[in-house]
């Protein structure tokens, strides 16, 4: 399964690197080199990814903002750009909600670790189905059966460095710089389809903070940035927050009939 985070049509804009030597990259574990401090031996990306994924692995439970700019391409070549705001709320092993906020009404998903459901308020549209056991197998199921794209999914695993290693042809350390005044690791990944740069705050707690994605497999190569914002890693989630309770005026439907499986609301404006 490719990497879902990067399923999503993604965002433009470039990336100054002031402040940074020239970035040295080939097919191994390379790293950058920063002009203050040249006899340092940068810290190695990939250890620095997979010590992310262990504490993500290592949360019970979690809370996060996810504030998404994506680019879609048109037919004429002119770039686009969305804005979205999506929270999720995860409490391990068997259940999570999304909620994809919208001026319109947005979307809902609800997992309870028996079964899972897509609400529409503003439609009044709701869709179920019965569901595996664990985050991980229902994440699989939702984007296999039902072509469902999360945001940010493969940090959503259970073991999320398997994912975010896959098919890397270059690593580089760029430097560290201030993501929403947080100290963060800046680094940078190839694979054969994909540029992928990703802010994880040094320190304890190593949470990732930003993600930009550069989609070369793509006519136009569209972009998608992300900042993780609002991490809650020990919440309290009130009793029956992750199940689907239908609106007694709610219609259910299908997931083939009326409701689109991307869950991407139709206007955020």
């Amino acid at each position: 399964m490719k990497p879902a985070f990067w399923m999503s049509a993604m965002l433009a804009g470039g990336l100054s690197l002031t402040g940074c030597a020239t970035l040295h990259t080939d097919s191994s574990d390379t790293t950058s080199t920063q002009l203050d401090a040249p006899s340092t031996v940068a810290p190695d990306p990939t250890t620095i990814l997979k010590e992310m994924a262990a504490y993500l692995r290592s949360l019970e439970r979690f809370s996060v903002r996810v504030e998404k700019v994506t680019e879609y391409i048109l037919p004429s070549d002119q770039s686009l750009h969305n804005d979205q705001t999506i929270e999720i709320a995860l409490s391990r092993p068997n259940h999570l909600r999304v909620d994809f906020k919208a001026l319109g009404g947005g979307r809902q998903l609800f997992y309870d670790g028996e079964n899972f459901a897509i609400f529409t308020p503003h439609e009044g549209v709701y869709a179920t189905a019965s569901a595996p056991s664990t985050i991980d197998e229902t994440l699989e199921i939702l984007y296999n059966e039902y072509q469902i794209e999360l945001p940010v999914a493969d940090l959503l695993a259970t073991d999320p460095a398997s994912r975010l290693v896959q098919d890397l042809k270059s690593r580089t350390y760029v430097g560290r710089i201030l993501v929403d005044g947080v100290p963060c690791h800046h680094l940078a990944f190839r694979t054969p389809d994909l540029d992928w740069e990703i802010w994880i705050e040094a320190g304890p707690k190593p949470l990732p903070r930003r993600l930009l994605l550069t989609d070369r497999g793509v006519e136009g190569a569209p972009t998608l940035m992300a900042n993780l914002t609002d991490w809650d890693v020990s919440p309290s989630f009130a009793r029956g927050f992750f199940e689907f309770k239908p609106p007694a005026n709610a219609q259910r439907i299908s997931f083939m009939n009326q409701m689109s499986a991307t869950l991407t609301p139709t206007t955020n404006r």
